[in-house]
């Protein structure tokens, strides 16, 4: 069994759990570099990704395969993916209170308004999901 994954795995088993193309090596480099400085609000592929282990080992760095499996588990991709599963499945009466826990997780109004178009049909936009379900709602 495998106890350490370099770069290149880590893209790997990030394309094979988030069905996403495949990061650039040097995007992982610069995450790991970037950690915790909260560059952008917006979900990147490398959001939470663990550090490499102290040391190389024959001159790779390498990263643990458990805190990388447990990142990729709780990636918040999936997270996001879920809310918008469940807002696109929430039922025309239950809409209001599926966008508010949509938005409280973290989806923008343009995701919201994305979400709903796709189960309505209908090309919707942001200002019209912030009117309709926003909090200055009349």
């Amino acid at each position: 069994m495998t106890v350490h994954y370099t770069y290149d795995q880590v893209a790997d088993r990030i394309v094979a759990e988030l069905g996403v193309p495949r990061p650039a090596l040097s995007t992982l480099r610069a995450a790991v570099a970037t950690a915790g400085r909260g560059m952008n609000s917006r979900v990147r592929v490398t959001a939470g990704m663990p550090r490499p282990q102290q040391g190389r080992v024959t001159r790779q760095v390498v990263f643990d395969v458990t805190a990388v499996e447990t990142w990729l588990a709780n990636h918040p991709a999936r997270a996001a993916r879920r809310v918008r599963e469940a807002l696109a499945a929430a039922a025309l009466e239950d809409r209001q209170n599926a966008v508010d826990q949509a938005r409280a997780a973290g989806l923008s109004w343009a995701e919201v308004a994305d979400a709903l178009a796709t189960v309505e049909g209908v090309s919707r936009t942001r200002q019209w999901a912030q009117q309709r379900y926003g909090a200055t709602r009349a």
